[in-house]
């Protein structure tokens, strides 16, 4: 993970004793099941009920803080969001993310070569410590395998040494980058725009985050969930640095469980050596190259198929034959680990062998578009408009929903409607309006979900006419058109080839539509990445 952007720190007072009655209490001492809880998210984690171990509580102060990070593996941001550095990571590995911080990382859906910049803000209204761990007093150390098992079943694999509850708010920016060398040029975009080690966090971040995104031709992703405070206020990119800035300013009137730290029961001189076995078992899914690091990568995999996939349907195109496979063998490899963490669970203390790697190594698609300009109708009269931003039109998935004609004894305007991603962006929906408004309205066609033009038909001046004629048909049998085609010296009659799709026009007008192109994507056979171990290390 590259290093933080700027931090706040918080107040670190003399620990003093808490009551029992304090909030952290509840958590300090008690079990934690680490793999059980990463393996399955919707457990947890939450402390067991019961507690094998006591030790003096002490409360650790409060206070608060923010910070922006730059994340470029899974792995990262789920140590981003439970503010943990690799280099603090303890002997156990990972902590599970807690319920919400795990339920808004699954909605962030990120892929293998996706970069995010993660913003935080925190405010500990209760924090504490457990410190000289020791059995309970009447608990005898289990002496055989079975009861090493039935103790993990009753007191999980590790217990809680320290607990946070409080409010934060988190803000990440998701660059969808579908390659090794597309990320690459986004961190050097981050760089150019100074979001290095020592920058501060201020105001201006989205800006130099949009910059970012313009001059790798990444698109960008904004999310954001506030937790701990009843009212949650609607914050969008340009705004939620001046909110982080301020946060914990409101009440936070439903404090929530913010982070844990644990350690391994094996750390305790009482049950050390019994538990060695157990804490190899668990190294193995925890560790910092462990099996649920790359469970995440594959679901990183899952992620990136089901993106590509979602890409090819919204221009009506059929699925790569290459995606079922291969999203096959990556729910295998999940399954394989998921097999483990049961046999974990039922009998932890016995050894464990990994999966093969190679069942594990497998590659991330990536889509291979070329864009190119069709045959130009008409001359060169009137004022050139274009297709904007064209290296990242299909990365946002831009289409055409809506062509709009006005014509007369030539075409005298058309009209067109754009829609693109992210949902509630300011540039979502383009509207374009080219020409003048002689002749007479021909009308419109809307373009659904899946559906493209699927033919023009045209006839114009060439090279110093305008465009006389125009049919456009749709994939749904939809046809529009207008125009008398006299004078004209020269006919089109386009369709697409295999795996083509017409994204829009550009040309030249006036007051009339002086010339016309069309602007079509290519999509070629997929692009298999490899995913490099050391990526995530």
């Amino acid at each position: 993970m590259m290093p933080d952007l700027g931090a706040g720190s918080d107040s670190a007072p003399i620990p003093t004793p808490i009551p029992s009655s304090d909030p952290t209490a509840g958590y300090l001492g008690h079990g934690l099941n680490r793999v059980r809880d990463q393996l399955d998210p919707g457990h947890g984690p939450s402390p067991n009920p019961n507690r094998a171990v006591t030790g003096e509580r002490l409360a650790t102060g409060l206070g608060g803080g923010s910070r922006c990070s730059i994340c470029r593996t899974a792995s990262e941001l789920a140590q981003a969001l439970q503010r943990q550095s690799g280099a603090s990571l303890s002997a156990l590995g990972m902590l599970p993310l807690l319920g919400g911080k795990m339920a808004f990382y699954r909605s962030l859906r990120t892929t293998v070569f996706s970069l995010s910049v993660v913003v935080q803000a925190w405010r500990t209204t209760h924090a504490g410590r457990l410190v000289q761990p020791q059995l309970a007093p009447g608990l005898e150390p289990p002496q055989t395998l079975e009861a090493v098992h039935a103790f993990v079943q009753l007191y999980g694999d590790s217990l809680i040494t320290e607990a946070e509850l409080g409010a934060e708010c988190v803000g990440v920016f998701t660059f969808r980058s579908e390659s090794r060398e597309q990320a690459e040029r986004v961190e050097q975009a981050l760089r150019a725009g100074g979001l290095v080690h020592g920058f501060q966090l201020g105001g201006d971040l989205h800006r130099s985050l949009e910059q970012a995104s313009r001059s790798s031709a990444t698109t960008i992703d904004f999310h954001y969930a506030v937790w701990g405070c009843s009212t949650t206020p609607s914050l969008r990119p340009d705004t939620l640095v001046a909110y982080a800035l301020g946060f914990g300013q409101e009440a936070i009137d439903r404090p929530i469980l913010l982070n844990l730290a644990s350690e391994g029961y094996e750390t305790l001189a009482q049950l050390g050596s019994l538990f060695q076995p157990v804490a190899a078992n668990r190294e193995l899914f925890t560790g910092r190259n462990g099996l649920l690091r790359q469970r995440q990568r594959l679901e990183e995999i899952i992620n990136q198929c089901d993106s590509v996939a979602d890409t090819l349907s919204c221009y009506g195109l059929a699925p790569d034959p290459e995606l079922a496979p291969q999203r096959q063998r990556v729910r295998e490899a999940i399954a394989a680990i998921a097999s483990l963490g049961d046999r974990y669970r039922q009998a932890p203390a016995l050894p464990l062998q990994a999966p093969d790697p190679a069942s594990l190594a497998l590659n991330s698609p990536r889509l291979q578009v070329r864009l190119n300009d069709g045959e130009r109708m008409g001359g060169g009269g009137g004022e050139p408009f274009g297709y904007p931003d064209r290296g990242n039109a299909v990365a946002r998935r831009r289409r055409l929903v809506r062509v709009g004609l006005r014509a007369g004894s030539r075409i005298d305007q058309i009209r067109l409607r754009y829609h693109q991603e992210p949902a509630g962006a300011a540039d979502e929906w383009i509207e374009e309006v080219h020409g003048g408004l002689g002749g007479r309205d021909s009308g419109s066609i809307d373009l659904g979900p899946g559906v493209c033009l699927e033919r023009i038909e045209a006839r114009s001046g060439v090279p110093d006419g305008r465009v006389d004629q125009l049919w456009l048909t749709s994939s749904d049998g939809q046809r529009l058109g207008g125009g008398a085609g006299r004078g004209s010296n020269r006919s089109l009659d386009w369709q697409p080839g295999a795996n083509q799709v017409l994204l829009g026009f550009q040309g030249r007008s006036k007051a009339e539509l002086d010339a016309l192109r069309a602007v079509i994507a290519t999509f070629e056979p997929l692009a298999w990445e490899p995913v490099r171990p050391e990526e995530d290390d």
